[in-house]
């Protein structure tokens, strides 16, 4: 059964149980694997999983292709980084709005 990305309230939470799902599935799929794909060190991802360091916008087009995230997760993982990097209260509460939009499907990806 695949993690459903509404359940997370932090993108790297959800990033690290696709991450260990992924490793279940097959032995290989590593850190490094994860950090080659990235473009990215082995540390850092690892940083990232820890919630000690964020992905970068322009990681998050190579993140969508190494969990094989669908159009939608890919939506709601972007606002979901957003929110979660937002210091804002407002911000943060607006990013909020728009992922409930996405879950509700008043939102949609076409």
């Amino acid at each position: 059964m695949s993690v459903k990305i509404e359940s997370f309230s932090d993108y790297r939470d959800f990033l690290k149980t696709k991450y260990m799902e992924s490793k279940a599935k097959k032995q290989t799929f590593s850190l490094q694997h994860c950090a080659t794909q990235l473009q990215v060190s082995k540390t850092f991802v690892k940083f990232v999983f820890d919630k000690k360091r964020h992905f970068t916008f322009g990681t998050l087009p190579f993140v969508w292709i190494l969990f094989k995230l669908t159009p939608k997760e890919q939506l709601q993982l972007t606002f979901l980084f957003c929110q979660t990097v937002a210091e804002d209260k407002v911000l943060k509460s607006h990013f909020t709005a728009v992922l409930q939009g996405i879950e509700a499907n008043r939102i949609v990806i076409e």
